[in-house]
Order: C-alpha cells, then sequence, then structure tokens
C-alpha cells in the first residue's frame, strides 16, 4: 500500500509480489483461498500487473508462482468452490506428493531430521530410536501427515532423557487402535424371513460386535482393563460391567 492509503498507513509498504520480483512466490493451501480472491490473483497472473493500495500506477511483476493444496482442486473447481480459469492458469505442471502412509522410505530419514533440528531448539542431545519405536513410526497410518510427524518428534525429544522409546511418541494406542478396528470380522445379518425384526438385527449384531472389540482391545493390552478402557476411549467401570456381562476371560 501507499502512504496515507488508510488510517495508520504511516510508509509505504511493498507488497507480496512486489517483493518476489525476478523470484518465487509461494502460495500454501491455495484451496482455501476466496472466490473474490482467486479473481485478483488470475487477473495479477494474466496481466502481469499489480496495483497498491491507495494508488492507480500499474506495477509490472515478472515472478515465478508455486501452488500447494491438500485437497484435489479439479473436485473443487466441479464444486464450484475454485474457478476454472484460475486452476488451468496453475495446472501448467503439477507435482503430485503422495502422504506419509505411502512413502514409508521416508518416516525414519524425516524423524531423524526432526530429532536434530529439536536438538538444536533445545539444547538437547537425544540419541536414537529405539527398535519398538521405529517400528511404531513405521506402521502408524499418519492421517496428519509431515506437520503431524514433526509435532510427535518434538514430543518424543521434549519427553526423552537418552533415547526415544515407543512411550515418548505416544501414538501406539492410536495405531493399535486403527489396527483393531481393520480387524474386525464381517458379520453375517439375519435375514427376514428368519423370523427376525430390525430391531432384533439390530440388537443381536450390536452385542457381537461389542464383544469382539472388547475381546480384542484386552487382547492388544494383555487383559489390562485400564488400559482397554483408554484405548477404547471408556471409562474403567464401563468396560468391568461389560466384561462380567459378555463373560469374556481376561489373562
Amino acid at each position: 500500500y501507499e502512504k496515507g492509503a488508510f488510517t495508520g498507513a504511516h510508509l509505504r509498504k511493498p507488497g507480496k509480489f512486489e517483493l518476489a520480483q525476478k523470484g518465487t512466490l509461494f502460495l500454501d493451501e491455495i484451496s482455501n483461498m476466496p472466490l473474490n480472491s482467486q479473481a485478483k490473483l488470475l487477473r495479477v497472473l494474466q496481466d502481469k500487473v499489480v496495483y497498491r493500495v491507495g494508488s492507480t500506477k500499474p506495477i509490472e511483476v515478472d515472478i515465478r508462482l508455486i501452488a500447494a493444496s491438500n485437497e484435489t482442486i479439479s473436485s473443487l473447481v466441479g464444486a464450484n468452490s475454485f474457478r476454472r480459469d484460475l486452476f488451468f492458469r496453475l495446472n501448467e505442471f503439477v507435482i503430485k506428493i503422495p502422504p506419509l502412509r505411502e512413502r514409508k522410505e521416508d518416516i525414519i530419514y524425516l524423524a531423524n531430521r526432526f530429532k536434530q533440528l529439536t536438538n538444536f531448539e533445545l539444547n538437547k542431545s537425544i540419541g536414537a530410536f529405539s527398535e519398538l519405536a521405529i517400528e511404531n513410526l513405521l506402521t502408524y497410518n499418519w492421517p496428519g501427515n509431515v506437520r503431524q510427524l514433526r509435532s510427535t518428534i518434538r514430543r518424543a525429544v521434549l519427553l526423552a532423557e537418552d533415547i526415544i522409546t515407543i512411550k515418548h511418541l505416544d501414538i501406539s494406542e492410536e495405531t493399535a487402535s486403527a489396527q483393531m478396528e481393520s480387524s474386525i470380522p464381517l458379520i453375517e445379518l439375519p435375514i427376514i424371513d428368519d423370523g427376525y425384526s430390525l430391531k432384533d438385527v439390530i440388537q443381536k449384531n450390536v452385542i457381537t460386535i461389542e464383544r469382539e472389540v472388547l475381546s480384542q482391545a484386552l487382547r492388544k493390552t494383555g487383559g489390562n482393563k485400564a488400559k482397554a478402557a483408554r484405548l477404547l476411549h471408556i471409562d474403567y467401570k464401563t468396560i468391568h460391567s461389560k466384561v462380567k456381562e459378555y463373560g469374556i476371560i481376561t489373562k
């Protein structure tokens, strides 16, 4: 903006496009850009000209623009939440980066790099990862991708005193929960011809699924009902009564 363009504008301030002149401007999460801002961006890309707030003088810009999104822009175009013309303008060269769960070979490298950076930042000297910690890092699904990995390693470095173990990662229960969810067997539903009402069908299968989930949780926690309750996000009193109700044997 120009000096005096609005209250508090005491000095002239160049915009991002001006600052990136003859260089690169990176726009992250471009899928979240409002439609009116998309129209302005398209105009800049087409005309290669910007205007400061409070001025009518055009400023020519020559930049390379890189945009990133965690969503598929083409699907947003179909939903009318992203301009089609801007999409085609940006879509000259696309680099697709798969989620972290699909590139396991990067996990340990990134984990070590984040550990190194956090050690330097916090003036610590945490060593290697234990074998179980490495296994946990590689088997976890990482729904939050690299950002989640970075925060997980940062927390582990904060908690650890020597090496990073599985308890410092604090993702084992989430992993077990995801694995348990994917391993629940399909239930064979009774059909109406067998004389079951809808209420009977629902009740029968709720009991079957609940018993199976409780049994798996207890197996994964070595029969420890307190840990199984935390894994399933229920209180101890509930799991104790359910185990007794279903006659589940714990070891």
